[in-house]
């Protein structure tokens, strides 16, 4: 829910209306008493700058594993398809078509999101190995070597793609939104007050704030859910190894 849209949206406008009720408080409040600092606002907002620093850094790290799911995959698939030509014909034929169809549908599954694509990905990974296996017991000695070098890339592609999958799934813990979005709101609240209470009030410190907090949050929330966010790994590098792959 905290990862859709229309919280977004739904989220922009508390924003933005915690800020003119701090601004109409501070101008009703100027009309019947002054208003002393307490000298601990700079504080506050300091902590809620750590807060957001945090999370931050916790969406962008996520989108960076993404990434690196990927380009780890597309390595080792380059590696295997390299010691595949080594194998007879036959076994180098079938090596070639099933990664084609395992990049196929992985492709498929990041434009659908359909889970059956996934689990289709994960069957023909599964026949291969035992191919494989089959092929390596009546392998020459030469033949074994190559084969170990092959099941090696192997495992460490379909350990890329399941991170990959699980990590598209991982969210910042809810607990942590929800203590972002609440102190969001209360120091916006703080920056409109601080403001309507001033002789003449001032919008652009507050427009300012409405801007920077509502884009930061656009952000984290894009970082945070790949699936339906903006901000996406990169799956060139995947297209150009199935192109490759189809091509020869």
């Amino acid at each position: 829910m905290l990862n859709s849209l229309w919280w977004m949206i739904f989220y922009v406008l508390l924003l933005f209306t915690s800020l003119l009720l701090g601004i109409r408080y501070g101008t009703v409040y100027k009309k019947k008493r002054s208003w002393e600092s307490s000298g601990i606002e700079n504080a506050i907002i300091g902590i809620f700058g750590l807060i957001i620093s945090f999370t931050f850094l916790q969406a962008g790290n996520a989108h960076k594993e993404r990434s690196a799911n990927l380009h780890r995959e597309v390595n080792n698939i380059d590696m295997l398809y390299r010691y595949s030509r080594e194998l007879p014909d036959s076994m180098y034929q079938y090596t070639r078509h099933m990664l084609g169809n395992f990049l196929q549908y992985q492709l498929a599954y990041e434009k659908t999101d359909d889970i059956t694509t996934f689990s289709n990905a994960k069957k023909i990974s599964d026949t291969y190995w035992q191919k494989l296996q089959r092929f390596k017991a009546e392998a020459t000695s030469e033949q074994v070597d190559i084969v170990n070098k092959i099941a090696g890339y192997f495992e460490q592609i379909t350990a890329a793609v399941t991170s990959y999958a699980y990590a598209n799934y991982e969210r910042t813990p809810v607990f942590i939104i929800f203590l972002l979005i609440t102190v969001s709101l209360l120091i916006g609240f703080l920056v409109g007050f601080m403001n309507g209470i001033k002789t003449r009030v001032h919008y652009l410190v507050p427009l300012i704030y409405f801007v920077t907090i509502s884009l930061t949050m656009l952000v984290i929330s894009d970082l945070n859910n790949p699936r339906i966010g903006l901000i996406k790994p990169a799956y060139h590098h995947i297209q150009a190894a199935y192109d490759f792959i189809k091509q020869q």
